[in-house]
């Protein structure tokens, strides 16, 4: 059901969510740990005196080890090439192989990539490392996404999806909490060691991955009708598997698809599909642009840059604790309230706190009010974040493309969020420090303003698509609804007819649970 007034999920919806389900979404989900991992650790493994004194050279003039900017910033924005190299690969990859297969090697590059970056001696090798790591990156931003929207019921895809955005800031967590422990260590075990331990999500990926089936829609689009229903009665609740409904979902499975080949990357731009990918395009481009590699891989060094050296990593620790409480309360809330309104809410608060941000860094002496007030407007613009922007955009991107061009959707968006990230990770240090433009906290007012900017956009332009299945929503786009109608529209395709169908399956007035193929 689209819209409603319920500020709650309906515990039918809950039935739904089974044991396995849980279980498998949590194991891909936990590719979001790369990501999170990977751009915190180097965020604060970069200030590790060892590491300084490895990759660095020796200031005269500061009378200490220093990386030079340009190596610094193409240690952050040059894996942002793998990762876009990930993203554009990955969606012919799930076609042809499916997202089983696609995770297992997406989890190697991961090892392969952990393993260059703990044996570097050159800024070169360590850049192949982390180009390697963001290629997984790349490549798990699409399969996991992609893989959860289609096996989750339509009432929980935003949970389901969203929790991406948690074990995204569950790594961060992690890197932080290890940062913060490591970074007193004088050796080259603290870098190596907060590096190294990235390679553990992935070989926990790769053992549960035996126990994991495809997607049905896939299996579906290979003419694998018995190991799609086999794999739809795994995630669906028991009682379904025996009163036929599962068989019913495969069957409306079969007609909405019509088992479709899928087609080219050049339908993405045609008449049909167009505004799809463009609403994909815009919400990955605003989740760089307000701000989101900021937060995670120069956290530590803002707060150092404005003077707060000596708590930097302490700060960075509890801002991603923060996020993990937030990230969970918005996986909820995106089924609650819909994707549309908390993202605009979202983009506004982030406006407030990052043009607070900038306005109490400005000044060259501060308060001990107004830098701590500079802190908690830091961490509370990074928890709205992940409550709301950061998992919006993957779960939008994810569900906005149609049957034939889901991958190719999922796989366009995130490698133009790559372009758009090598731009903001490429141009933060010369904004952030000198020699630059050297706004220090005055940063904040550029991601503000991409916040303000973004929460208009999404009130003409994102449409609400909570509890919709993903089959309603071509229903929907076909109509040529402007995105404010989206919430209020009838659908009446192929998914109520086999609903009809079902209902009169169960029979004569009995008091079975209704079981709505809004699920499919």
């Amino acid at each position: 059901m689209a819209g409603g007034g319920k500020l709650y999920v309906p515990k039918e919806a809950w039935a739904d969510c089974t044991v396995p389900l849980i279980l498998i979404c949590i194991l891909y989900s936990m590719g979001s740990i790369f990501f999170g991992d990977d751009g915190a650790s180097f965020g604060g493994v970069q200030t590790f005196g060892p590491f300084l004194r490895k990759f660095g050279k020796w200031s005269e003039e500061k009378e200490n080890y220093a990386i030079p900017t340009y190596i610094v910033s193409m240690m952050n924005s040059l894996p942002m090439i793998g990762k876009f190299l990930g993203a554009v690969t990955v969606g012919p990859m799930i076609e042809r192989w499916g997202h089983r297969l696609s995770m297992a090697i997406t989890c190697c590059v991961q090892v392969v990539g952990t393993v260059i970056q703990v044996t570097s001696h050159t800024p070169a090798q360590f850049i192949v490392g982390r180009m390697l790591i963001y290629g997984a990156v790349g490549l798990v931003e699409n399969v996991v996404p992609t893989y959860e929207s289609e096996i989750c019921p339509a009432p929980l895809r935003g949970f389901c999806v969203g929790s991406i955005q948690l074990f995204l800031t569950f790594g961060s967590l992690i890197a932080g909490v290890v940062n913060e422990g490591l970074s007193k260590l004088d050796t080259d075990a603290g870098w190596t060691v907060a590096t190294g331990i990235q390679m553990v999500p992935a070989l926990i990926i790769l053992t549960g991955l035996y126990f994991t089936p495809d997607s049905p829609r896939w299996l579906i689009s290979k003419n694998r009708r018995s190991d799609a229903l086999k794999a739809l009665k795994m995630f669906r609740p028991k009682q379904q598997a025996e009163d036929g409904h599962c068989e019913l979902e495969i069957v409306a499975l079969e007609n909405s698809d019509n088992m479709q080949e899928k087609a080219p990357w050049k339908a993405l731009f045609n008449v049909s599909n167009r505004r799809r990918t463009f609403i994909a395009l815009v919400i990955m481009s605003l989740q760089q642009l307000t701000g989101v590699t900021f937060s995670s891989s120069y956290g530590p060094t803002f707060y150092k840059q404005v003077g707060l050296g000596d708590k930097a990593f302490a700060y960075a620790a509890i801002n991603n604790a923060v996020s993990v409480v937030t990230a969970v309360i918005g996986m909820y809330m995106f089924d609650v309230f819909g994707r549309r309104d908390l993202t605009f809410h979202g983009c506004w608060g982030q406006a407030l706190f990052l043009c607070l941000i900038g306005g109490l860094g400005a000044e060259p002496s501060r308060s001990t009010s107004e830098t701590n007030g500079m802190v908690a407007s830091f961490i509370l613009y990074a928890a709205i974040l992940h409550a709301t922007l950061g998992p919006a955009a993957y779960i939008t991107a994810a569900e906005v493309g149609t049957a034939t061009l889901r991958e190719k959707t999922m796989a366009i968006s995130t490698a133009w969020n790559v372009v758009v990230g090598f731009g903001v990770v490429y141009s933060t240090p010369y904004l952030l420090s000198t020699p630059g433009a050297n706004l220090g906290a005055r940063l904040g007012y550029v991601w503000g303003g991409c916040a303000a900017v973004g929460a208009i956009w999404v009130w003409f332009f994102m449409p609400e698509l909570k509890g919709r299945s993903l089959e309603d929503v071509d229903e929907l786009f076909a109509a040529g609804l402007p995105a404010w109608r989206f919430k209020q529209y009838e659908c009446t395709g192929i998914n109520r007819d086999v609903y009809a169908n079902y209902q009169a399956k169960l029979g004569d007035g009995k008091d079975e649970e209704r079981v709505e193929l809004e699920n499919v």
